[in-house]
């Protein structure tokens, strides 16, 4: 069977175009209600975008916002890479698009800052963004099996605070009224409620469906990538096979 392939490119969100303005728009209506003025401006605060487009047409099928924050917190030098408004098309999946990305901004992230101990932060409503943090990673943070370390807990704090202001409520971005899931892009079901991550993910954000965020937290470290990474050569093997 074969499947659609797509490529990416990472742009300055100063070099987006307004055609491509159009484009993010029209992507994240088929996954978002929202509003257009808020989400670009929202959008432009980040350094880059990340953009997916069919190899076939050149459609852009999937996006994400990246983030790259210094931050020197308890005595140590750190580098948070904050990612966002990631939407991928179904018929794309599968095709390690954001684990790219990832590789790709770690590595530019390691030129600009070698010194600097690198993590992984982003905040969800969606089931299908925090699932994949026990269906890859070694070390994330919050989990369901133990509770989050005094370092780690204390540094999702302070970033908290740093990112959200008044909307940050202890591990829980409080919903904003410009964005919210649309109910088909993740909706739940009795069957997914007996996942025991997923039913973490629901005690611990049980705000989900009206918008509340869950900050994760992911160390960059050689476990997690190699997480990652096998999982997306996993991946990687079963596509060529399904086009075989």
């Amino acid at each position: 069977m074969s499947h659609p392939t797509a490529h990416m490119q990472i742009h300055p969100v100063g070099a987006i175009s307004a055609a491509v303005w159009d484009e993010v728009w029209q992507l994240t209506c088929r996954f978002y209600q929202t509003e257009r003025s808020w989400v670009e401006a929202k959008l432009r605060a980040n350094e880059r975008l990340a953009l997916f487009r069919s190899a076939a047409d050149g459609t852009l099928i999937g996006m994400a916002a990246i983030q790259v924050d210094p931050l020197d917190f308890q005595g140590q030098r750190l580098l948070v890479i904050f990612t966002s408004h990631a939407i991928v098309d179904e018929r794309y999946r599968g095709q390690n698009l954001m684990q790219r990305a990832g590789v790709r901004t770690y590595l530019r992230s390691c030129l600009r800052h070698p010194l600097r101990r690198k993590l992984w932060a982003y905040d969800t409503f969606s089931y299908k963004s925090y699932w994949l943090l026990p269906r890859n990673l070694r070390e994330f943070w919050p989990r369901r099996d133990r509770p989050t370390p005094a370092w780690e807990a204390a540094l999702m704090e302070q970033y908290g605070q740093l990112k959200y202001g008044d909307a940050w409520r202890g591990s829980v971005v409080q919903r904003s009224p410009h964005k919210r899931l649309l109910p088909q892009t993740a909706s739940w079901t009795p069957a997914l409620m007996q996942d025991p991550d997923l039913a973490f993910f629901a005690r611990t954000n049980p705000g989900h469906a009206e918008g509340d965020m869950l900050l994760c937290l992911v160390p960059l470290t050689f476990g997690n990538w190699w997480g990652i990474l096998s999982r997306a050569i996993g991946r990687g093997w079963a596509q060529r096979r399904g086009r075989q």
